[in-house]
């Protein structure tokens, strides 16, 4: 059980996360920190009733990524009042960076691998892409992959499967590929 005595700690523990998973979201980064404020915000007016909560990291991430949507769908709204709920959730654009040690690289090199990572990226869709990155990056189980994108342990797990196998078709080792991006 989870006591929420301090949010401002909870605030400060999580916050660069919270962030840089809004970032890879697509978002910009005031709209990254006015959703992690309502995230927060929501905790500090309901902080009795989420005594419940097993996982806050799980929680958190689920909470910002539905409040991103939510600001998504009110944007979209303003602009185009007639887009689908599923259209907005399936549309957000998951984004890896990818980040090259030039200890490790001559700098001529690091260019055409960095282009060949992005490109090998670019073959996942952005659900993939956000599922690699919860769960090689963020290291979530499948569960709170599960929760935090509102899909089933099975089709999370299948997600995964599938995402790893498009990755492993490439011409460069997974781990190389995992420890490149950021």
């Amino acid at each position: 059980m989870i006591r929420f005595s301090n949010i401002a700690s909870t605030y400060n523990e999580y916050l660069d996360t919270l962030y840089s998973y809004a970032l890879h979201l697509g978002f910009d980064e005031q709209t990254a920190m006015d959703a992690i404020h309502d995230v927060f915000y929501k905790l500090c007016i309901h902080h009795s009733s989420l005594n419940e909560i097993n996982n806050l990291k799980s929680y958190l991430f689920r909470s910002l990524r539905n409040r991103l949507i939510d600001m998504k769908r009110i944007s979209r709204e303003d602009s185009a009042p007639f887009i689908a709920q599923d259209e907005t959730e399936e549309s957000l654009p998951f984004q890896l960076r990818v980040t090259v040690e030039d200890e490790l690289i001559m700098k001529e090199d690091a260019e055409e691998i960095r282009r060949k990572v992005e490109n090998i990226l670019d073959r996942l869709t952005d659900r993939q892409r956000e599922i690699v990155y919860l769960r090689y990056i963020r290291e979530q189980s499948y569960e709170e992959i599960a929760e935090i994108m509102q899909i089933s342990v099975a089709a999370c797990r299948n997600l995964i499967s599938k995402s790893i196998t498009k990755l492993k078709d490439s011409f460069l080792p997974i781990t190389l590929l995992l420890m490149m991006i950021k």
